[in-house]
């Protein structure tokens, strides 16, 4: 019986640990055979590669980024959906509504920055954020984060960053509540450089950068 308990165990690590790296083995940037692309490029940036386990800014550093070469077509979509601010009066107060969850604990958040929020592009904005928040932010090399209707940001953000905590503003807007366990599901599976909805705002704050002034 003791013999049967091990062989057991030693089976259910070696399929727990398939299992895992199944998950995380696409993850690894291997050199490209010539003359076949072996991984697809996920956002389409014309910029030199960035290598995987390098740290990825808002609109900082490399937004290109090498991913698998299957991906579910709706997960790539999200990674290239970019959602316009609500035109109508009437959407706009059902999409405040709608996220107003997130909103609650983004102000909570906000408040515990030490910083005085300002209105800007229809999100109460806390820049120069101290305090924990400011704290959690810098630990994690953040410039700022989004939170419903609420932007928290370790400096007054520059129009592109702003952009790219739009594109998760509007994220909000269209998931409410559920916007919050879908982003942590994804960044389970892809992490924060190559999550779907990283590399949409990414490209909402190259869009603002690129345009014109």
């Amino acid at each position: 019986m003791k013999r049967l308990a091990i062989a057991a165990a030693l089976v259910t690590t070696v399929t727990v640990a398939g299992g895992a790296m199944s998950l995380v083995v696409w993850r690894r940037t291997r050199p490209p055979t010539p003359g076949k692309r072996s991984h697809r490029e996920l956002s389409g940036a014309p910029y030199p590669l960035q290598p995987a386990g390098r740290r990825m800014g808002a609109t900082g550093g490399n937004p290109r980024i090498l991913g698998p070469r299957r991906e579910p077509r709706a997960l790539r979509r999200l990674a290239e959906w970019v959602p316009a601010a609500p035109a109508a009066p009437v959407t706009r107060v059902l999409a405040y509504l709608w996220a107003a969850p997130l909103s609650v604990a983004g102000l909570l958040v906000g408040l515990a920055s030490g910083a005085r929020p300002v209105l800007r592009e229809g999100v109460l904005l806390f820049p120069e954020a101290r305090g924990l928040s400011g704290l959690v932010l810098r630990a994690r090399h953040y410039d700022a984060t989004a939170i419903g209707h609420v932007v928290i940001a370790t400096k007054d953000p520059s129009p592109a960053l702003l952009a790219h905590e739009l594109v998760h503003v509007r994220h909000a807007e269209r998931f409410g509540a559920a916007f919050a366990p879908l982003y942590a599901g994804l960044w389970l599976v892809y992490g924060y450089a190559r999550h779907p909805m990283e590399r949409a705002a990414r490209l909402g704050g190259r869009r603002a950068a690129q345009a014109p002034d």
